[in-house]
Parts: C-alpha cells; sequence; structure tokens
C-alpha cells in the first residue's frame, strides 16, 4: 500500500477523533456545569485557540524536520482521552465552587486543551510529510487541500456515527475509549510509516 495513502489514513484517523472528541467533551461538561452558552463558548474558544496554537507550533518541527512528534503527539492525545477517562469524577467536581464562567473555562482546559493541541499538529505535520514522498513532491498546495479535506470530511462521518450509532448503545465512556483506540491506531501507524518511509 503506498506511504501516501497510510498517511491520509492517519489524517482521517485524527480528523474523526477531534471532530467527535468535541461533541463527547460536551457529554461530559453537562452533568457538571450544564449545557448553557458559557459552555458552548468555553469548548468553541478552547479548541480554536489549541488548533491555532497547534498550526503555529507545527511550523517550529516542520523546519527543522523532526518528524517524531508526528506519532507523540498522537500517543500523548490518545493516552490523556483515557487519562480523563479515569479522573473526570475527582476532577471536575472541583467546579462547583466556582462561578458558571470559571467552571466552563476549567473544565474546557483540562478535557480539551492537551488533547486538541496535539491532534492539531497532526495535519500540518502530515502536509509537510507528503511534500517529502517521492509522488506529491512539488504539490504543496494539492497536498494542504487533500489532507485538510479528508481530515474534515472524516470527522463529518465519525462525528455521525458517534452521536447516532455509538453514543445510544455504549454511553460517552466508551466512546471516548475508541476515539483514543483510534489515535493510538493512528500514532502507531505513523510511527511505522517514519521509521520506514526510506526503506
Amino acid at each position: 500500500m503506498p506511504k501516501k495513502i497510510l498517511f491520509l489514513l492517519v489524517v482521517s484517523l485524527e480528523g474523526g477523533a477531534l471532530l467527535s472528541y468535541e461533541i463527547m467533551a460536551a457529554k461530559l461538561y453537562t452533568p457538571h456545569v450544564g449545557s448553557t452558552l458559557y459552555v458552548w463558548t468555553s469548548i468553541l474558544t478552547l479548541t480554536l485557540v489549541s488548533l491555532a496554537l497547534a498550526y503555529k507550533t507545527s511550523q517550529y518541527w516542520s523546519d527543522k524536520k523532526d518528524w517524531k512528534i508526528l506519532p507523540i503527539c498522537l500517543l500523548i492525545a490518545g493516552l490523556y482521552l483515557l487519562f480523563i477517562l479515569f479522573t473526570k469524577e475527582s476532577v471536575l467536581p472541583l467546579t462547583y465552587t466556582m462561578g458558571i464562567k470559571t467552571a466552563s473555562i476549567f473544565t474546557g482546559v483540562f478535557i480539551l486543551s492537551i488533547p486538541v493541541f496535539c491532534m492539531g499538529l497532526t495535519s500540518p505535520l502530515v502536509t509537510a510529510l507528503l511534500s517529502e514522498v517521492k509522488s506529491s513532491q512539488g504539490n504543496t498546495g494539492k497536498n494542504a487541500g487533500l489532507v485538510y479535506g479528508i481530515g474534515t470530511l472524516s470527522g463529518i462521518v465519525f462525528t455521525l456515527l458517534c452521536l447516532f450509532l455509538l453514543l445510544p448503545i455504549v454511553g460517552v465512556s466508551v466512546t471516548i475509549a475508541l476515539l483514543s483506540l483510534m489515535l493510538l491506531i493512528a500514532a502507531g501507524i505513523s510511527f511505522w510509516l517514519l521509521t520506514y518511509r526510506h526503506d
């Protein structure tokens, strides 16, 4: 299988996990801080801030061609989702003594900032990596459109699957565990690709 297709599979898994997790984050918020306008504002704001920081930071590793950060960031994102599952019942009740605005931001930072930042590094790094794949050299614009298009489309498809199929059957925790598994698989694929990409 061409390595370009496997890189795009990594993007697909990450894109699906990213948007789906944003929806699952709202379900984690609700029992503790409700589902007010402040909650959705904090979810959207912290998601966009984390993605903006990731896109900017990716430039540093791309310029250095330090590609090992790709599987590392996917591994961190996957493990952090599992960490949240095991700690949410002890951390999120801390919001009960906070005002709704502070509680919404605190919850968002805990739930969203690290995994969204790590996932956000994937698309720009894969775009840069594809520019080094022989069959894709000189097609930076095409590669960027393909990567971000696949990531977005995967996010839509996986979000619909999570919301209408998985969530009603297995619940929030199992759904998040499956998203974590997707990220760990993406980490494994990207590690293999980077280890053997010159073979």
